[in-house]
This record gives C-alpha cells, sequence and structure tokens, in this order.
C-alpha cells in the first residue's frame, strides 16, 4: 500500500509577521480584480506599505472587539486571508491570485463563519466588486445572496462600485 502525500492545508489566526503576505495579497488580488479599470499603471496605483501598515495594526490592536485576522496556509505559506468583525462583517477574503480554485476561500469562509457564529452572529455580510463574476459565484455557491445594496468606493483615480451580499450563519458553512 502506498502512501498518498496530502498539503498542509490550514487556517490560523494572523500573528505578526503575517502582515507582509496579507498585504501582498490584497494588492495582487485588487490588481488581478481591477486590473482593466487600473490601466497600465495598475502596478503603482496601491501604496503597499500603507496596506502593509494597515494590517499590521488590525493584528497587533484590533480595531473593534471580536475583530479577527485569520490566514490560509499551505505548507507552511500565507495563502490567503480573512478579517472579519462581529456579529456580521467579513472585511475582507482575499486569496493569492496564482492559488486560487484549491480550496483556500472556503477554508477561510467557514473560519470566518465559525468566528461570527462563535461572537453570537446570525448573519454574515460582504462587499464584492459589482462585475467580479468569480466573486459572485463562489459567494452564490456559499450560499450568500445579493442584498440589493451598491456603493461606489473611491479607488485611485476610479470609482469603484460594489454590491453587497448576505447569508445567515444557520446556511453557512
Amino acid at each position: 500500500m502506498t502512501e498518498l502525500a496530502t498539503p498542509d492545508v490550514s487556517v490560523r489566526p494572523a500573528r505578526p509577521g503575517d502582515e507582509q503576505e496579507i498585504g501582498r495579497i490584497q494588492v495582487d488580488a485588487w490588481i488581478a480584480s481591477l486590473g482593466e479599470l487600473l490601466g497600465r499603471h495598475r502596478h503603482d496605483a496601491f501604496d503597499r506599505d500603507a496596506v502593509t501598515q494597515g494590517w499590521a495594526d488590525a493584528i497587533s490592536q484590533p480595531p473593534t472587539p471580536g475583530h479577527q485576522v485569520l490566514v490560509a496556509t499551505h505548507d507552511g505559506a500565507v495563502v490567503g486571508f480573512t478579517a472579519v468583525a462581529p456579529p456580521s462583517t467579513i472585511i475582507a477574503l482575499e486569496v493569492d491570485p496564482a492559488r486560487r480554485r484549491r480550496g483556500h476561500g472556503s477554508r477561510l469562509l467557514a473560519a470566518a463563519a465559525d468566528h461570527l457564529r462563535n461572537n453570537g452572529g446570525e448573519e454574515m455580510k460582504i462587499w464584492s466588486l459589482e462585475r467580479d463574476a468569480v466573486r459572485a459565484d463562489f459567494l452564490a455557491g456559499a450560499g450568500f445572496a445579493e442584498a440589493g445594496m451598491r456603493r461606489e468606493l473611491d479607488g485611485p483615480g476610479l470609482t469603484i462600485p460594489e454590491k453587497l451580499w448576505h447569508a445567515f450563519l444557520a446556511d453557512a458553512p
């Protein structure tokens, strides 16, 4: 009998030092999603140092009670993250564009749902880019529905339209 090797994949709380990879993943995911809108200067559109510092602060000094940053790992490397704020908000959920479609997003979403449930939540809300069909399919497949709310964020030289998604935790992973 041969033993099949399985990769070491998990989700854990973020810790100081993870902010470098979290910041890189967030900016790379934004560029992957917004690339065509950002144009040829897309790699210079975001202040990577400011993004990284924001995550360092969120990890070391959570802004609200129950706020948690979680990371997905693969063989010890950070490959995705989520940030949740009880009772109902998923602030961010991103997977390294080079590591998508391998279950990391689903593991992060399940961990976010568990955290919100454990902190008294009954529902989950998350904003996504209005034109992000891949994210829409992922969220719909996980039991989310559009909540009928839209907003526009000021981005680097452009306006970024987003829509709100909603799921009841009883129906979530």
